[in-house]
């Protein structure tokens, strides 16, 4: 029954996905949606994220209000706002948070082109010189379905790296507090002499997060 149940919701997911991409195909994906700093959001991105937040969303729903799905779910209010209204707040929020850091990407020489349009072709660029290409070292092939997470998480990782040596370079005293607190919590696998790049690496990700944080305080969002 549990399993009928699993297999019944992914069902009904990936049909409300191919029902919402089929809606939206007459919609003008580059239409400008928020600006961020002067930034353009379109309404591309805020789609992509969309897709990937809506079975996840539904199953949010199901398991906080104890609710089945139904064809009218979506215009239900719970809590005076309705799952497609919370939807798309989260998906226009992730787009700004990802937009914001792209700028970065692009500040630092990571990409040159952070449109939406130009990272997917840059990946069926990718896709079509490595097509034929045997003993490829890494990865060969770009899912197209996830080209703008795999962008993203690749070029987060780079920023985390090139800020740890500059602007968000750790203070001695920081690394020292860090392996402090490291040793009390007394991690498995973690020989002391390993500590202090335990510690870096932590402080990287921590302070990188908590300078995201700041600069979407700070950003200027204008609907267009």
């Amino acid at each position: 029954m549990f399993l009928k149940k699993v297999l019944s919701f992914a069902i009904i997911a990936v049909m409300l996905f191919l029902l919402f991409s089929c809606a939206n195909e007459s919609e003008d994906k580059s239409a400008a949606v928020v600006t961020v700093n002067g930034e353009i959001v379109t309404q591309a991105e805020v789609d992509y994220f969309k897709g990937k937040f809506r079975a996840e969303l539904i199953n949010e729903y199901i398991e906080k209000y104890k609710i089945e799905y139904t064809e009218d779910f979506w215009q239900t209010e719970f809590d005076g706002k309705t799952p497609e209204e919370a939807l798309n707040e989260r998906a226009l929020e992730e787009s700004i948070m990802v937009k914001i850091q792209f700028v970065l990407m692009r500040e630092e020489g990571i990409y040159d082109d952070i449109t939406f349009e130009g990272l997917y072709k840059k990946a069926e660029t990718f896709n079509a010189e490595n097509a034929d290409k045997q003993g490829v070292v890494g990865i060969k092939s770009i899912k197209m379905s996830q080209f703008y997470t795999y962008y993203f998480q690749n070029g987060v990782l780079e920023l985390k790296n090139i800020y740890a040596e500059e602007k968000l370079a750790p203070t001695q005293e920081e690394i020292d507090a860090k392996i402090k607190e490291i040793t009390a919590q007394h991690i498995d696998g973690v020989n002391t002499q390993d500590y202090e790049s335990v510690a870096r690496d932590q402080l990287k990700t921590e302070k990188y997060d908590l300078y995201i944080e700041q600069l979407r305080k700070n950003a200027e969002i204008k609907d267009v």
